[in-house]
């Protein structure tokens, strides 16, 4: 159950709309059913599933061919593409694979701060070098992350100070700029801004024009509107905040990237505290949250592994995702009752 906070105190006062809860109505156990037996030494990323069928993400340790393709179902890789580097079709960090329209994926590399678009038929062809590339200007910040939400408009999350979130046209100029950073973190550094307010993707959902978010270093889900505004900031089960303070100490871990469907929202999540700085396999967790798109928590999934990126299939009725045995990193899925979709 949702409870409103109407008397803000200590750290709640930063964020709009605050709603905060204790635990999910209803959860099951969910084994993961292995989907591939290629096995990763570092963990794919960038999960992005189209036409149903294929499977797009990129290799961590493959500097050849960073991007490859697994088609679902024929059970195997069909293509590799997109070297590292910084000429057309390289990249060198690829922080965001969206859906531009239906025959266009659209590429975001980070550290280029450059969006390349790519044709799926060429792609799934062999033809594998980009139509167009666009560089997002630095100008106002920097950007972290992209998600298209009309024909004409993007939204980026990053360092777009003294606000967190940006607007840009179809052709990344700049349009405004929201959601403002409390100035006690302003004041500190750019560093505790990062930390404080870092989600790992934005999610959008075209039918009911809603984003969301979940946050990398606690638990927390925000939802906005297509005006950039903050409609609810929903906390919990286990009510971690950020180091507020600027001290660089350890939190526990909040949320992986977030899928959408229709109705439901799902975020893989962990709540452990990493022993260390370098102890990143803790930000993997083995629990899926499911909440409406009203920020409403419904249900959580408990798995037997370690679970990094995820996407889903509302056809299939799968949630299709990065998980690790111990030992590698691997493909698998799995199935979604009725009411988890």
């Amino acid at each position: 159950m949702l409870t409103s906070c109407s008397t803000k105190t200590s750290d709640e006062q930063f964020f709009e709309n605050y709603h905060s809860f204790t635990s999910f109505p209803d959860e099951r156990e969910c084994e993961i059913k292995s989907l591939v037996l290629y096995k990763f030494v570092l963990p794919p990323l960038r999960l992005f599933i189209f036409q149903d069928t294929y499977i797009l993400f990129q290799n961590s340790v493959d500097n050849e061919a960073m991007l490859w393709i697994y088609d679902i179902t024929k059970g195997e890789f069909i293509q590799k593409f997109g070297r590292k580097g910084k000429g057309p079709g390289e990249f060198i960090v690829i922080a965001r694979i969206i859906q531009v329209n239906e025959n266009t994926i659209g590429i975001f590399d980070g550290t280029l701060s450059r969006f390349s678009y790519y044709n799926v038929d060429n792609i799934l062809s062999g033809v594998i070098m980009p139509d167009s590339i666009k560089k997002i200007p630095v100008d106002y910040g920097l950007p972290l992350d992209i998600q298209k939400f009309d024909s004409n408009r993007f939204i980026s999350y990053g360092t777009y100070y003294p606000n967190r979130y940006a607007i840009f046209d179809k052709n990344f100029d700049i349009i405004s700029t929201h959601v403002s950073i409390p100035k006690k973190i302003l004041d500190v550094s750019n560093f505790t801004f990062i930390q404080s307010f870092d989600h790992p993707n934005i999610i959008y959902n075209d039918n009911i024009k809603m984003f969301a978010v979940g946050m990398k270093t606690y638990d927390m889900l925000q939802i906005l509107n297509t005006d950039i505004e903050v409609v609810k900031s929903v906390h919990g089960p286990d009510h971690n905040f950020p180091d507020w303070t600027g001290k660089q100490k350890l939190s526990p871990e909040g949320y992986m990237p977030l899928t959408g469907s229709t109705h439901k929202i799902y975020g893989v999540y962990s709540g452990e505290t990493p022993s260390t700085i370098n102890d990143w396999i803790k930000s993997f967790g083995k629990n899926i949250h499911i909440f409406d798109w009203e920020g409403r928590p419904l249900k959580r999934i408990r798995t037997d592994y370690r679970i990094g990126d995820i996407v889903i299939s509302e056809s299939q009725k799968r949630l299709y995702l990065v998980y690790y045995d111990e030992e590698y990193f691997r493909f698998g899925y799995i199935e979604l009752l009725e009411d988890e979709l």
